[in-house]
């Protein structure tokens, strides 16, 4: 009995350390923000970019002190006779300072401002933008919006995640 004790203790202590050497998965906040004309569209258009950040797993989709903010603006191509014949997006990721990021920088008595504003010209702010056509079905303009959170996966979290 002692030394089933004593194996499993070690076994505790082997799989804890092991646990603490383990880094924690980034996690991404990515705020939403979606342009059409059709309220209905826009809804349903946030809510798969939503559902579709969630399926990452390191990501918060949040409004509150985001890392990246998506501008998704859809538009409907249509004949003369009003129908649809296609779906537009156009999605730019763009990155956000933290809250309080500038009291942390900026003097209060504004001394550094103009050294605080030549840096942060060097400061991207776009990270990506991407346009695609989809389909006049819903399932395309669900594809599309897949396709498009595939690419911020693949170009601008991936890349943060490697270098974490």
């Amino acid at each position: 009995m002692r030394s089933y004790l004593l194996v499993t203790i070690c076994l505790l202590a082997i799989t804890s350390a092991a646990s603490a050497d383990e880094q924690p998965a980034a996690t991404f906040r990515i705020a939403i923000e979606v342009t059409v004309s059709d309220d209905e569209v826009k809804e349903r258009v946030a809510t798969y970019f939503r559902n579709e950040l969630r399926r990452l797993g390191d990501v918060e989709v949040t409004a509150e002190n985001p890392h990246f903010r998506i501008y998704a603006m859809v538009s409907e191509m249509r004949t003369d006779r009003s129908t649809r014949v296609a779906y537009i997006l156009g999605t730019s990721v763009t990155t956000f300072f933290p809250d309080g990021y500038f009291d942390t920088i900026l003097r209060k008595d504004l001394s550094n401002a103009a050294e605080v504003s030549q840096r942060l010209e060097e400061v991207p702010v776009y990270e990506n933008q991407f346009i695609s056509t989809a389909g006049p079905t819903e399932a395309n303009l669900i594809e599309t919006v897949v396709n498009s959170v595939a690419r911020l996966n693949a170009h601008v979290l991936q890349p943060r995640r490697a270098s974490d």
